[in-house]
């Protein structure tokens, strides 16, 4: 048992877990409002965070920091330690384990960015050209490029400035102790301190439940992540000709000098897999 330093941590989730497994743990109410009530509502220093005034951009939200405090990271260790010694969660299950939707899991591997999440930077910049512009078309998103200022300014901010965006991340994590692909998402308003994507990549544990399997014959359309914010029917229709699309982004990504392999995620995530929703990363 070791004291956690969790880089992200979803607080909240974390104490519903114990308390709905009888984990002995102080008033969850209370940790929550104090930890809430340290978030900086505006990024971190010196990036800046997203948000459009305006009707246009009203679904656009902060994406947020706050402290942990010493005390409370050996709460949240004990707390995870509880959840351990029950059995409550399944740690560096091996190939044989039955994996059911919403069982908690601890792995540990080595995770990285995948190409969705970086291409969902770049259609956050063009959708919020056409709201800012007032576009309906999509056909008009094939004439957003790198000579226009605007998109040039925003892939600058975005990939140069790291500005903080309001984006779930889709990780993968390699060598853990699982034979099949495993992805986590990651959703943007639980970093801790300066941590963000600087520090989701790297050798990590994951500690979070099962939202969904996909078996060796199935696949998952990475759309919430690649498309995120876009009203539903505007992400099928993209979705139906997404290739197109995330061939023009590459381009604009490898005028950056950023490369996109061709074997990472970028529309679908196929099986044998399964995708883990976050709730701590240390």
């Amino acid at each position: 048992m070791t004291l956690r330093s969790p880089s992200f941590l979803d607080l909240e989730t974390l104490l519903s877990q114990a308390e709905y497994h009888d984990i002995d743990v102080p008033v969850a109410q209370d940790i929550v409002e104090t930890t809430v009530s340290k978030r900086s509502g505006g990024g971190k220093a010196g990036l800046g965070a997203i948000a459009l005034s305006g009707s246009a951009g009203s679904d656009f939200q902060f994406q947020s920091t706050y402290s942990l405090a010493p005390r409370e990271k050996a709460t949240v260790s004990k707390v995870i330690d509880g959840l351990i010694r029950e059995k409550a969660v399944q740690v560096n299950p091996v190939g044989d384990s039955a994996l059911s939707k919403d069982a908690l899991i601890e792995i540990e591997g080595t995770a990285r960015i995948t190409a969705a999440s970086v291409m969902s930077k770049v259609f956050f910049v063009f959708r919020r050209l056409m709201l800012a512009r007032d576009i309906n078309d999509l056909s008009e998103l094939a004439h957003l490029d790198l000579e226009d200022a605007d998109v040039a300014e925003g892939i600058q901010r975005v990939y140069l400035q790291n500005e903080l965006l309001p984006l779930p991340m889709l990780l993968e994590v390699t060598g853990s102790s699982l034979p099949h692909k495993v992805y986590v998402n990651v959703r943007p308003d639980f970093f801790i301190d300066e941590a963000s994507a600087d520090r989701l990549e790297g050798d990590l544990r994951v500690l979070g439940s099962v939202s969904r399997l996909i078996s060796s014959v199935q696949y998952r359309v990475t759309d919430e992540w690649l498309l995120h914010g876009w009203e539903f029917m505007m992400r099928r229709i993209m979705m139906a000709q997404i290739q197109d699309d995330l061939e023009e982004v590459t381009r604009q990504l490898q005028r950056l000098g950023l490369d996109v392999p061709d074997d990472d995620v970028h529309a679908y995530i196929s099986g044998p897999a399964i995708v883990i929703d976050a709730i701590a990363l240390y």
